[in-house]
């Protein structure tokens, strides 16, 4: 018989509540506590959800609840504390991307857990869960494109487009600007599909904040002597949602992947014709769509990674490397010149 998980929430901001709406739809996933400092959360939750226990204090939560696993959903400054908490309590843990605000933090919590192999933990990259990026893995893992020389990439939203407020604009909650919010993303799909990034150079700019930046763009060499560059921004205008674009250049063809589609332009017309295949011609539905059936294929597939003894496939050892690259981004465009990428923790 498949145990029940009893799972805490910390944080029911927006993606708290997008993951708890999609838990509460898996069966054998039982939310029995919530951490959130908002005063009329708290009474809500008191008021309307009987079956669970509201605290105001994480560290209480965790140690009064028998947690199978637990959720942290909080701004990105917090993440460092709360995981630690879910380390020495021995809790498998979901922690938004990125991991912390900074590398020290993250090399930190991979530390941490590098003797903790019962700890399930899973970093929400959740564009891994896109059919048109995961079959863009699978083709390039069959090395449909032959040797890769060149990737370019972007990723923009029209998310700052005056003079910000909240936590975005302030380095002290963010722990950085749009290279760490959005630039990840990037990061996180390049070094699952390819070789490490070994070298960095590039600028960031501040167009609206001042504390981080709007702006930034980057270039990559990889271990292998693949080239590539990054292009994000946040203070752009015609972009209502974030858009993700990748384009891969291979001795065979090319390959141009968003969330909507994959293109192919391949030279020889023997494997296949040029072709564009269309994000609804990959999709198999998902039990419950909140916000995107991404979040629910990530949630449920950390769900199973808990309930057989599995590690995640976007562990926090995999979101450490993309620590690493973003670090290594922020010290390139600080200094000036090309900077050598430091990994930590495991292989």
């Amino acid at each position: 018989m498949t145990p029940v998980l009893r799972v805490g929430v910390v944080g029911l901001g927006k993606m708290g509540l997008l993951h708890a709406g999609i838990l509460n739809s898996i069966d054998n996933v039982k939310i029995v506590a919530i951490s959130e400092k908002e005063k009329l959360l708290v009474k809500y939750i008191k008021s309307s959800l009987s079956h669970v226990t509201a605290y105001d204090d994480y560290v209480k939560m965790i140690e009064a609840e028998d947690l199978d696993l637990i959720y942290i959903t909080t701004p990105i400054s917090s993440h460092f504390p709360i995981v630690l908490s879910c380390i020495k309590n021995k809790t498998s843990f979901f922690v938004e991307k990125p991991l912390t605000g900074n590398l020290r933090e993250s090399e930190t919590i991979c530390k941490s857990l590098e003797q903790e192999h019962e700890i399930i933990h899973s970093v929400g990259y959740n564009r891994r869960f896109i059919s048109t990026f995961s079959r863009a893995k699978s083709l390039l893992d069959a090395q449909i494109l032959g040797h890769i020389s060149y990737v370019k990439t972007s990723m923009y939203v029209s998310n700052i487009l005056s003079k910000p407020s909240g936590w975005r604009s302030k380095k002290s909650l963010s722990g950085g600007g749009v290279l760490l919010d959005l630039g990840a993303h990037i990061i996180d799909l390049l070094l699952w599909y390819f070789c490490p990034i070994s070298l960095v150079s590039g600028q960031i700019k501040s167009i609206y904040s001042n504390e981080v930046e709007d702006f930034a763009h980057m270039n990559m060499e990889f271990s292998d002597g693949m080239k590539g560059e990054l292009d994000t921004t946040w203070s752009i205008e015609g972009y209502r949602v974030p858009e993700l674009n990748i384009e891969i250049t291979g001795n065979n063809g090319k390959m141009r992947v968003t969330e909507d589609y994959i293109k192919l332009e391949l030279h020889d017309e023997s494997l296949t014709n040029s072709t564009t295949t269309y994000k609804q011609d990959l999709d198999k539905g998902v039990p419950i769509d909140i916000g995107g059936p991404e979040y629910t294929r990530e949630d449920l597939d950390f769900i199973n990674c808990v309930l057989n003894k599995r590690q995640s496939l976007i562990n926090v050892f995999e979101a450490g490397k993309a620590q690493s690259v973003i670090q290594a981004m922020y010290d390139a465009a600080k200094y000036g010149g090309i900077k050598e990428v430091a990994y930590f923790g495991q292989n």
